[in-house]
């Protein structure tokens, strides 16, 4: 881990076979965690595409995106230089590609015969990517999982594992995998799970944690959420959010919180500011965005309750 303008950087590895899906993963990653570098088309990537961003003005994360074609593989495989200072992996497996399935796990130890040498012990993730929601309740695909991480575990008995199904056609799954990995490195897992606790409380259909910037630190979302309902109903209403108190700002006015009412539910944002320390000269402004249904003292109780719930998540990730 690199020290570099009084930022932390945390090096994350994205690999797996060309065909397995990583760009069309990045897209989405990308865009929820607001990495600089934009995707303009699913061509192959050629050899390794850079990519990072900044958390809560700490933290840099560098996302190496590792070509997935067999003459990088073979460049990668020869030159362990490229995965030295690796904080986390994600390794990418098509799940629908079964005739290519030898072919992944191979690489895959090959890769891991690398991380062994180079002492890395962190969690490994494993993503079966392109698992869509048709393909979930089938016993054939559920055998080609169990397969898969008896295969992985068994020949790596002295590694550790997470396994993930992952589809573009929801959203979470594509995010969860790369937050297993930030909770562990960023140590944000009790945020995570802060904030699901309280959602289930009070029946929350989503709850965010996201800076001035638009950078989602922590969320929870109840039931599957597609990549298309999360263009038209969680992104618009962050930016919506974000242009409401930066107007209140530029306007000197102070209101914290923003609430909007509908038929049967309601939506409420709560605005968090972080003080400056020593070496920060600006306080870092965050938002809890939330939207429940409208039961009786649901809102008072949720406003009640916000406060203690952004104190609590302050002190575990500052």
């Amino acid at each position: 881990m690199a020290q570099h303008s009084d930022l932390k950087e945390y090096k994350i590895i994205l690999s797996g076979l060309d065909n397995a899906g990583k760009s069309s993963y990045l897209i989405a990653i990308r865009k929820k965690y607001n990495f600089w570098e934009k995707i303009e088309d699913l061509n192959p990537t050629i050899k390794i595409d850079y990519s990072t961003c900044t958390i809560l003005r700490k933290h840099q994360l560098n996302l190496w995106d590792m070509g997935g074609q067999e003459k990088f593989r073979n460049i990668y495989v020869n030159r362990p230089i490229y995965f030295e200072d690796t904080d986390a992996i994600l390794y990418l497996i098509d799940i629908q590609d079964e005739i290519r399935f030898e072919t992944s796990v191979n690489y895959l130890h090959e890769l891991l015969n690398i991380f062994r040498n180079l002492e890395y012990n962190n969690e490994i993730n494993i993503c079966f990517h392109k698992f869509d929601p048709n393909y979930k309740d089938l016993e054939e695909f559920k055998e080609r999982k169990r397969m898969l991480v008896d295969l992985i575990q068994k020949s790596n008995p002295d590694m550790s594992f997470r396994f993930f199904d992952t589809s573009i056609y929801n959203i979470y799954s594509l995010t969860k995998a790369l937050s297993s990995s930030l909770n562990k490195i960023l140590f944000l897992e009790s945020a995570d799970n802060k904030l699901k606790e309280f959602a289930e409380n009070f029946s929350c259909d989503y709850i965010l944690l996201f800076s001035h910037k638009g950078l989602i630190i922590s969320d929870y979302y109840k039931g599957v959420i597609d990549l298309k309902e999360y263009d038209t109903k969680i992104i618009p209403k962050l930016n919506e959010d974000l242009e409401f108190f930066q107007a209140l700002i530029n306007n000197k006015v102070k209101i914290d919180e923003k609430l909007d009412f509908f038929e049967d539910t309601f939506t409420y944002v709560k605005t968090f500011i972080i003080l400056p320390t020593e070496n920060e000269k600006k306080p870092i402004r965050l938002f809890l965005s939330l939207k429940s249904t409208r039961e009786e003292g649901n809102v008072d109780l949720i406003k009640f309750n916000v406060p203690t719930l952004l104190e609590e998540v302050k002190e575990i990730i500052f």
